[in-house]
C-alpha cells in the first residue's frame, strides 16, 4: 500500500504512514462482545418449550377434574423439559420443567384418589 499523501510504500496492515504519519485507512472497530439478548430469555425459557407448556400446565392443574389429564400432561412435559434442559443447556428451563412436574403431581394426579374416594362415598351413601 502506498501512503497517498508522501507516496511511501507501508505495510497493508499499517494504521499510518511509516514516514509522514498520514492515515492509511480506519483502525479496524473493536468487536463488541454480548453478555444478554436483552429479552426475557434468562426468566422465561421460550427455546425449552416443553419446560414452559408443563409449567402452565401445572398451574392450571388446579381445576377440579380438568386438573386430571393437565396434571398429567405437566408430569409428561416437564420430565421432557428437563431432559432437553440437560442436554442443551442453553435453552434452561430446569427450574419450569420442575414446577410442572411438582404441581402435575400434587394438583393433578392426586386429584384421582380423591375423586375416586368421592365417587365411592356418594355409593356408599346412596
Amino acid at each position: 500500500m502506498y501512503c497517498p499523501k508522501c507516496g511511501t510504500e507501508n505495510h497493508d496492515n499499517n494504521y499510518q504512514c511509516t514516514q509522514c504519519s498520514e492515515i492509511l485507512h480506519a483502525a479496524a472497530p473493536t468487536p463488541m462482545v454480548a453478555t444478554g439478548d436483552g429479552t426475557l430469555g434468562g426468566l422465561i425459557p421460550y427455546k425449552n418449550g416443553p419446560a414452559l407448556t408443563a409449567y402452565y400446565l401445572g398451574v392450571f392443574s388446579l381445576i377440579p377434574l380438568l386438573g386430571i389429564p393437565l396434571g398429567i400432561g405437566a408430569l409428561i412435559l416437564g420430565i421432557k423439559g428437563l431432559r432437553m434442559a440437560r442436554d442443551h443447556p442453553e435453552v434452561k428451563g430446569k427450574v419450569h420443567a420442575w414446577i410442572g412436574v411438582v404441581a402435575g403431581v400434587l394438583f393433578g394426579v392426586l386429584q384421582l384418589p380423591a375423586i375416586v374416594a368421592w365417587v365411592a362415598y356418594l355409593g356408599l351413601k346412596g
